[in-house]
């Protein structure tokens, strides 16, 4: 396997532009230097509990207790980041990319979405990435990969039809703290996914005897406000202590480290664990015969 330096990653990202090489940079970027599993799944975690922080979001997706997010967590998760994978390896706008986020229009259209929800589903990923680790008080984006992430998610967003897409990543930003000011508030199925996906985490990243500590581990990385919504543990100051220095020591590595140059999330949750599967058996399923919603199991 060819393995590059992120020294030479942070280069690479350098001599490209963050408007007509936005994908690439993304991809770069997110994938290669940055796609750690561990470190993806814990901010996709975070950005998740965010969404479901707002009732209507929170509602779709827990449906009574039958939702995939609470009845099948981890394969859910998967699923999703599959779908991520898939664009930053391939960029929205090509036929791959096209044909992913057909089906997650397919998807969504069973469902009633406002366009504000789907959004600030876009604000979480283009913009959560930097907050969490900069919460640490790290550094791990460049203005330029920072721009070309806002880039690259936009396209998806436009691919997706959303409208009043704001115009700049600051705009996003200050849209999606009004939004939060607005929207969040405090309900039982939110706070139902919300164990879920920190149960989800825990078993997914952490060894066995660090488990009782997964809710704390999250709340470290979360915003006061949405440990506030979701009614997480206050972390402690050691847990606090460890997850930052954690943190700050991946970043101070991160020029040394050798990554494989081959990564991609979409192999790391969906091929390596389920095999090849095409974009109609990813994610949601309806089965109308059975009146009931699952994920098609390739165990």
């Amino acid at each position: 396997m060819t393995r590059l330096s992120g020294r030479g990653l942070r280069r690479r990202i350098a001599a490209l532009d963050p408007d007509r090489d936005a994908d690439e940079i993304a991809r770069l970027s997110l994938v290669t230097l940055h796609g750690h599993p561990t470190l993806v799944y814990a901010l996709f975690t975070v950005a998740f509990m965010k969404q479901v922080a707002v009732p209507t979001m929170a509602r779709i997706l827990y449906r009574r207790g039958t939702g995939d997010i609470v009845v099948e967590t981890i394969r859910r998760n998967d699923d999703t980041l599959v779908f991520f994978g898939q664009l930053l390896d391939h960029g929205p706008g090509s036929p791959t990319g096209r044909e992913w986020i057909e089906r997650l229009n397919r998807i969504h259209a069973h469902f009633p979405l406002r366009n504000s929800d789907s959004l600030y589903t876009l604000a979480t990923l283009a913009l959560d990435a930097e907050a969490i680790t900069a919460r640490a008080g790290i550094t791990l984006f460049s203005p330029s990969e920072l721009e070309a992430h806002w880039q690259f998610w936009r396209s998806v967003a436009e691919h997706q039809h959303l409208t009043d897409i704001p115009d700049t990543r600051e705009d996003l930003r200050a849209w999606a703290a009004d939004y939060e000011a607005t929207e969040y508030a405090t309900t039982h199925d939110g706070r139902e996914i919300a164990t879920a996906l920190v149960t989800g985490f825990g078993e997914r990243c952490l060894p066995r005897a660090l488990r009782r500590w997964d809710g704390q581990i999250i709340a470290a990385l979360c915003p006061p406000r949405l440990r506030e919504v979701h009614e997480l543990p206050a972390p402690s100051i050691v847990v606090t202590s460890l997850v930052r220095v954690a943190l700050r020591l991946y970043a101070l590595t991160v020029d040394v480290r050798r990554v494989p140059a081959e990564r991609s999330m979409a192999q790391d949750f969906g091929t390596a664990r389920y095999g090849e599967r095409p974009p109609e058996d990813v994610g949601y399923q309806r089965h109308p015969t059975q009146g009931a919603t699952r994920s098609r199991s390739h165990r």
